[in-house]
């Protein structure tokens, strides 16, 4: 007797489900890849585990957010060319090696396993985490205006030429503050897109995009941060890699396509709570608290304004007078002794112009060398010419003033002056450099407007 089987229709699995040996081999290797990115190996950061705030700086809650670049091989600090990109190399070769050897212990071939779901989602919320904060991070040193400082008075007298390609690309964006935190916030608003499940493609494709732009803008201009820059684009594509084989479908071959997603089940129970209460604690302490301190220390970051210098002295000053051990140089601009102007900033950095050359520093300045204006070299980092910066320290118990050469390498360079002033615009200084010849130095300051030094710039130097 003849039996009726109905027809059933047994639906596909979807494709996300399906594992093939190819997208297995390079799920593992995006998983030791960003273990390699996302995990401190450095020591000194699990040093600094109990001093989160306790500086009361931005940096305290900065310097836990982003990546953390392995240092396989030490290229240095001033390093920009293409091979300073070796860390991200060996990285990633390392992660393809241990995903091969991974590999050889799982011969199977297709197949539809949630497990491998699940690792790919915990792997993209680490990622996504991690540039959240980090581009968030990096955002808040433009929108609220540290990274690209205003221009100095000293960079205002400086030739166009003296600069390095670095200086004009860091100095064109400082001096249009409106950009500058227009970016901050377009980075913030990246960070914050990725906080989030429903915007995240749109937050990965946007830090690939914008990033990139950065790397490709640090190339051009010899800027210091485009590893950076590039370890943030890839973080980007290894976020967008669960949505762009849906996206080619649909785009490029015009197929109808049902999305699917991988999350785990966060509603019920102490899970929920849990989760909520993590994720709020993150945006609180690295949204919410790292914006104020960034507040707190809005002014001056590049500039050592904590360290302000002698009261009513800032300005550009002609030399009219210099006598060296006691005989009157006239103005040379060929002279290598004799000073050709002299500038007071608003804060302890005195410089002089003269025709002697000096090593030019193109390093960044490190975290750990931020407390102290001797160490802070963005005012001279990147120029060139016959520019001295002299970090000051006033006694005007005594009216002195000993000065110390920024520059590392000329470091030997000091004076103990003695400061008076006879009249207002005048300024009288005596005493003895670093191979103890007499100095007496006359200085008449000079009135003279900037095309540059309007409207924020003049704001920034009255701010108190």
């Amino acid at each position: 007797m003849a039996t009726n089987t109905p027809n059933v229709t047994i639906a596909a699995p979807h494709p996300a489900t399906v594992w093939s040996p190819q997208r297995k081999f390079i799920l593992r290797a995006v998983v030791i890849y960003v273990i390699q990115l996302c995990i401190p190996l450095n020591p000194a950061f699990y040093q600094r585990l109990t001093s989160i705030g306790s500086d009361g700086t931005w940096q305290s809650v900065s310097r836990w957010a982003g990546f953390h670049l392995p240092r396989f091989v030490d290229v240095g600090t001033e390093i920009w060319e293409w091979y300073s990109y070796i860390n991200l190399v060996v990285a990633l070769a390392i992660a393809i090696i241990l995903a091969a050897v991974w590999s050889a212990f799982d011969r199977k071939g297709t197949e539809i396993n949630i497990k491998y779901n699940v690792l790919q989602y915990w792997t993209i919320v680490v990622a996504r985490y991690t540039a959240a904060l980090g581009i968030i991070a990096w955002g808040f040193k433009k929108f609220v205006p540290k990274q690209m400082e205003l221009p100095s008075r000293t960079f205002l007298e400086t030739p166009f030429g003296d600069f390095s390609e670095q200086k004009i690309y860091w100095q064109y964006v400082g001096i249009s503050q409106p950009y500058e935190v227009f970016l901050g916030f377009a980075e913030i608003l990246i960070g914050l897109t990725l906080l989030y499940r429903r915007t995240t493609a749109l937050g990965a494709f946007l830090l690939a995009l914008v990033l990139f732009n950065v790397c490709l803008a640090n190339h051009a201009y010899d800027g210091m941060v485009h590893v950076g820059s590039f370890l943030y684009t890839v973080a980007g594509l290894i976020i967008l890699w669960p949505y762009t084989a849906p996206i080619w479908d649909v785009f490029i071959r015009g197929k109808s396509v049902t999305p699917y997603h991988y999350a785990p089940a966060f509603g019920k129970g102490w899970v929920r709570w849990s989760r909520i209460a993590i994720k709020s604690a993150i945006i609180l302490i690295f949204v919410g608290y790292n914006y104020y301190l960034h507040l707190a220390d809005h002014v001056g970051y590049r500039y050592p304004h904590e360290s302000p210098g002698l009261a009513n002295t800032a300005g550009t000053y002609e030399v009219t007078t210099f006598q060296l051990n006691g005989e009157t140089l006239p103005y040379s601009p060929l002279d290598s002794v004799r000073w050709q102007d002299a500038i007071f900033e608003d804060w302890s950095t005195f410089t002089i112009l003269l025709n002697k050359k000096q090593h030019m520093d193109n390093a960044n300045t490190a975290r750990n060398e931020m407390q102290s204006s001797l160490n802070r070299r963005f005012e001279f980092r990147g120029i060139g010419g016959g520019r001295h910066y002299f970090d000051y320290q006033a006694d005007t118990v005594n009216q002195l003033l000993h000065l110390t050469n920024k520059n590392r390498m000329h470091r030997e360079e000091t004076f103990v002056l003695r400061y008076s002033k006879p009249g207002p615009g005048r300024l009288i200084l005596e005493g003895t450099n670093h191979r103890n010849d007499s100095l007496y130095v006359v200085l008449d300051k000079r009135d003279k407007d900037y095309a540059l030094k309007t409207g924020l710039i003049d704001w920034y130097y009255n701010y108190k």
